[in-house]
Parts: C-alpha cells; sequence; structure tokens
C-alpha cells in the first residue's frame, strides 16, 4: 500500500493511492477522563500504539487541540516521537495494514540535511495501532521516499502550468514558507537551484501577532490556538464578552504577507519581474492569497493537499521506473 504524508506544523495531511484523504491538527494531548462516560461527542482520535518495547495512549487531532495539556512543535527538527505519533495515526486512517510505503516531505532548507535521517528512522517504525473503536492493526512502513516540499506540488490534481516564462512556486504553511522559481525549458519547468529556499516565515507570524492583540485588549493571555478559533469562525469570549477580532485579524494577516513577501523578493530581486505564473499551496495560502502581490496567482483544485498529492504522484512515477527496469 502507498501512503503520501504531509506533517505540517499546524494540520497532518495524508492520502492513499486509492485517493482517500485525511486531515486533523498536528497536536497531541494527554488522555483525560470523560465524567460523562462517553455521553456526549467526543473529538479527535484515540490513538493506541505498542511496539516491542513501548506503549502508549494518547489524544491526536481536534480533541487535543482543546486540552489543557496541548503538545505541538514548532521547533526547526519536529520531535521524533510526535512526528511517528502522527504519521502511524495518519496510516491507520488511511487503511494502512501490513507493510506500507510512505512518501513525506520536508522544506527546503531542512531537506538536503535532513532527507537520509528522516528516511533512515521513518524505515524502522512498526507497531501494533487502534484508533477510536476500530481495530487494532500492525503498521509496518518498509520504504520511505523523501521529497522536497513545494517540487511536489507542480504534479498535484488538476495543475495547469504556463507554458513559457517563469513559474514562481510559493508554500506557505504554519511556520515555513518555501519558495521555487523555476524556467520553462522545452515545455518542461526547470528550477533555478539559488532562487529556491525556504524562510523561517509563515502563519506563526500571524498567531503570534493575533495573541499580542487579545493581550492588548483583555490584558490576559490568549489562549493557546486563538487563531484557529478566529478562522474557523468560532466566537472568542473573555469574561462572558463575545470579543469581536475582524479588524485586528484583517490586519495581522496583510502584515504576515509582507514580511512573506519581502523574505522571498530579498532572494528573488528584480528576477521576480519575469514571473509569468504564480502557483500557491499550502494552508497558509488559503488565508493570505487576496493579500499577495505576485503576477497570475493561481491555486490548485486543493491547495492544502497539493503537496501530498504530488509526493504520492512522485512515489508512484518512482516504483514504476524501478518495476520497468
Amino acid at each position: 500500500m502507498l501512503i503520501s504524508i504531509d506533517v505540517g506544523y499546524s494540520q497532518v495531511k495524508a492520502m492513499s493511492q486509492n485517493g482517500k484523504k485525511i486531515l486533523f491538527p498536528a497536536v497531541k494531548a494527554d488522555i483525560a477522563h470523560d465524567p460523562t462516560v462517553g455521553m456526549f461527542k467526543q473529538l479527535g482520535h484515540n490513538v493506541k500504539i505498542k511496539t516491542f518495547n513501548s506503549a502508549q495512549e494518547v489524544l491526536v487531532g481536534e480533541g487535543a487541540l482543546r486540552s489543557l495539556n496541548a503538545t505541538t512543535t514548532l521547533t526547526r527538527e519536529k520531535s521524533a516521537e510526535i512526528h511517528d505519533l502522527f504519521i502511524l495515526t495518519a496510516a491507520y486512517l488511511c487503511g494502512a495494514q501490513g507493510r506500507v510505503d510512505v512518501a513525506v516531505g520536508l522544506p527546503l532548507s531542512y531537506y538536503r540535511f535532513q532527507r537520509q535521517e528522516l528516511k533512515n528512522r521513518l524505515q524502522k517504525i512498526n507497531a501494533h495501532v487502534k484508533v477510536n473503536d476500530g481495530p487494532e492493526k500492525y503498521i509496518s512502513i518498509s520504504n520511505v521516499e523523501v521529497f522536497p516540499q513545494g517540487v511536489g506540488l507542480l504534479l498535484s490534481d488538476g495543475l495547469t502550468l504556463a507554458r513559457s516564462g517563469r513559474i514562481a512556486v510559493i508554500d506557505i504553511g504554519f511556520y515555513t514558507t518555501d519558495y521555487l522559481l523555476f524556467e520553462i525549458i522545452d515545455g518542461s519547468p526547470v528550477p533555478i537551484p539559488e532562487l529556491c529556499g525556504s524562510a523561517d516565515t509563515g502563519i506563526h507570524v500571524a498567531s503570534r501577532a493575533i495573541s499580542n492583540k487579545y493581550q492588548e485588549k483583555t490584558g490576559a493571555l490568549a489562549p493557546k490556538f486563538l487563531l484557529n478559533q478566529l478562522i474557523s469562525g468560532e466566537p472568542v469570549y473573555f469574561k462572558g464578552q463575545a470579543l469581536d477580532f475582524n479588524m485586528e485579524l484583517d490586519n495581522v494577516l496583510k502584515r504576515s504577507t509582507e514580511l512573506i513577501t519581502q523574505e522571498i523578493l530579498a532572494v528573488w530581486s528584480q528576477q521576480a519581474d519575469n514571473i509569468s505564473q504564480t502557483i500557491l499551496a499550502g494552508g497558509g495560502s488559503v488565508l493570505l492569497n487576496r493579500y499577495l502581490d505576485f503576477p497570475n496567482i493561481y491555486m490548485p483544485k486543493d491547495p492544502v493537499f497539493a503537496n501530498t498529492e504530488g509526493f504520492m504522484t512522485m512515489m508512484v512515477n518512482q516504483q514504476a521506473v524501478a518495476n520497468d527496469n
């Protein structure tokens, strides 16, 4: 079975070869006792994982997002424990059982140095996994393909590329933004290496800024995932009063877009004048695309899953070539 998994700093995106897609917040939390014993709807996924020398039971996803002991990762290198937990959860939800091949991605700036280490570690994963009320399944990762984020985007479903000029790819995530510039040569995109890279600027800038606005308005620390609440349209209350952050959120998103744009143009400089098409991807692009000022902006049908789809296409193509040889 082939599974493509994009473990982001904010969300985990995964899809199986048959097209099934899985999405959940990249958050875990300890299991808390439910005093109502299941009388009300439970959010997220109760995940049990058993390996040769360890066992754990944790809450993953939406339920964890609302937990007081929610844990995520915003460091340059994701915690192996959390990252692998999300990999196994996503694989299970995609229908994995037994031996599976997995495709994953890394930000461009980390790809060269972390690719082999990540591949080696993931290929050692094997565990018995149970999610919610589903059956326990043994999952063993037999082969791993690691791809640079952004590159896979050009192979995402239904993407129409410009036939000439330069194509800009901007993949806005929570913690990083990948940017790539391609030259169309003989009808195919060819990357310009010195104009491709990653910036440690993403939606986390907006998250931090809106939390500061909350503190200015209330004098209290902001809820841990305030930005998520505002984006989803969920009301925010303080001492029984609903708070209006519409203007603050708009300003924060505009400013975050300006910072991302400055980071990219500092590298591209005048080369940006020759762009014929700009392709956006990542969850951040859904939030910021209306503020971005790049030529001929184009978004895939599903920008959140664009990289995941691209990883799957590249993995299928690589295996087809290997089988032919």
